[in-house]
């Protein structure tokens, strides 16, 4: 309690600093908001002489002292913004007088009336900040039909939001929106740290891929085509976000609230529509290997492409759990994508290079692909699947056993000046060093130092699985 009423009182110096600084009008109506709202109990409200308050001429002190009694009666008393509905009715209405006014009926929600006191301070006195607050109301309200015509019109650039253009566009699927939405959308307020930990998760994992193929060395066919794989699995990841607006939007199939219906969207939703997409985005690469026919390349560049999608996935959850869940998702994610690419996009190359059987293989280790995806995904995030959980790691550990089980069959030596063992355990490091730094960052060291240790303690089975599984023939 000692430490809230430490914070408060702070707050309340910086807004009250905020008020007399050399800010603009909108800037000291907010301050004068948010101060109001932690004052105090039992404490009256002083407001500053207008002389003490830079950048406020009388007309706007007036409607600055309307504004905080309008707040301090409360919606209790019926003619708590009385003096400020008055200022607002006046031919022409001063400044800012229906903006304050907006913000009024923002904190004491009555019928809409926030957004017409907005519509009527831009009809009167149209300024970037009256803009500002007439799209985030419009949005606040799902008001799509009357923010579309003002995604088309120069004064309100910059003020729309990326996350609000795709939610107009989602109404009428509007596609050519949507697509031009949807990087600004996975990007917009992206942290560069966050960004840098999943890279270099990937690059960990990229790295011991090619390592798979043979030496890491720019003159192999491998190394040369592994930055466009990867980016080809990172637009698989745009290409799943399409997917589910046309998906859950368009056809309606969202993941239901019953056991079946939750299953089947894990299964038919999830599962499907990623493997499918990230195998598409394999394709392109196909003729560049055909004509080597090695397939252990094919193998690994296949991997690159699941991996591709698997760091475009992990920007996202890294940016939720502000890098907690790296350590995790670099054992668990990023090998099933991997892994399951992987294996698709070897049948599926076999299929088109020989014919003849290997289509039937390449259909059925697809289908098996999308169960296995699903059926993990189900036992993590169904409800009533919870307490059998210990399924998700059962269907982990054989797709790696499959997994692995390719892998020596392709490359029966594996002779290696340095180990892969150690390549594997440098990259988890190197991810568990930066994960601590950036939770660290935010939550402290000791607390950051405890959850990722549990996190770690958590997957031990499953990295004992890998070293026992990474193939080593050192000399």
């Amino acid at each position: 309690m000692t430490q809230i009423a430490v914070n408060t009182a702070r707050h309340e110096a910086a807004l009250k600093a905020e008020l007399l600084s050399d800010s603009s009008f909108p800037e000291k109506l907010y301050a004068l908001q948010y101060l109001l709202s932690i004052q105090s109990r039992g404490r009256a409200l002083q407001l500053p002489p207008a002389d003490a308050l830079p950048n406020v001429d009388p007309s706007q002190y007036r409607v600055l002292q309307a504004y905080a009694e309008a707040m301090i009666a409360g919606a209790s008393k019926q003619d708590a913004a009385l003096t400020l509905l008055q200022l607002s009715e006046l031919a022409p209405p001063p400044a800012f007088a229906n903006f304050a006014l907006s913000l009024y009926y923002m904190a004491y929600p009555k019928d809409g009336s926030a957004l017409k006191a907005a519509m009527a301070e831009v009809a009167a006195h149209p300024s970037q900040d009256s803009r500002a607050l007439l799209v985030e109301l419009l949005g606040r309200y799902k008001r799509y039909s009357e923010l579309r015509p003002l995604l088309d019109d120069p004064n309100y650039d910059g003020l729309i939001p990326s996350l609000l253009k795709r939610d107009v566009a989602l109404n009428p699927m509007d596609w050519p929106l949507l697509i031009k939405t949807l990087l600004p959308v996975a990007y917009e307020d992206m942290q560069l740290s966050v960004l840098a930990l999943a890279l270099l998760a990937g690059a960990s994992w990229a790295s011991l891929l090619l390592r798979f193929n043979g030496p890491l060395s720019c003159k192999e066919s491998a190394v040369q085509l592994a930055l466009p794989a990867l980016l080809l699995g990172a637009a698989s990841a745009h290409l799943t976000i399409l997917a589910i607006y046309w998906q859950e939007e368009q056809l309606g199939l969202a993941r239901g609230d019953d056991l079946i219906g939750q299953a089947i969207y894990c299964f038919a939703g999830i599962g499907l529509r990623e493997e499918l997409l990230k195998l598409l985005c394999f394709v392109p690469l196909i003729p560049f290997l055909a004509k080597r026919k090695d397939e252990l390349e094919i193998f690994v560049l296949a991997s690159l492409v699941g991996l591709g999608f698997a760091i475009e996935e992990n920007i996202g959850y890294f940016e939720s759990s502000q890098g907690l869940d790296a350590v995790g998702r670099f054992v668990t994610a990023n090998f099933l994508h991997l892994s399951l690419t992987g294996i698709c996009g070897l049948t599926l190359t076999q299929a088109i290079l020989y014919r003849g059987s290997y289509i039937n293989t390449a259909v059925s280790t697809f289908g098996l692909a999308v169960l296995a995806h699903g059926a993990y995904d189900a036992f993590i995030i169904v409800p009533e699947l919870a307490e059998y959980n210990l399924a998700t790691m059962v269907v982990f550990i054989l797709i790696t056993y499959q997994y692995f089980t390719w892998i020596r069959h392709l490359r029966s030596e594996w002779r290696s000046k340095v180990s892969l063992t150690a390549h594997f355990t440098l990259g988890l490091t190197l991810v568990f060093g930066a994960s601590y730094l950036l939770v660290a960052w935010e939550s402290g060291p000791v607390e950051s130092f405890l959850s990722l240790t549990e996190e770690a303690l958590g997957l031990g089975i499953l990295l004992v699985l890998f070293y026992r599984e990474i193939p080593e023939d050192i000399y």
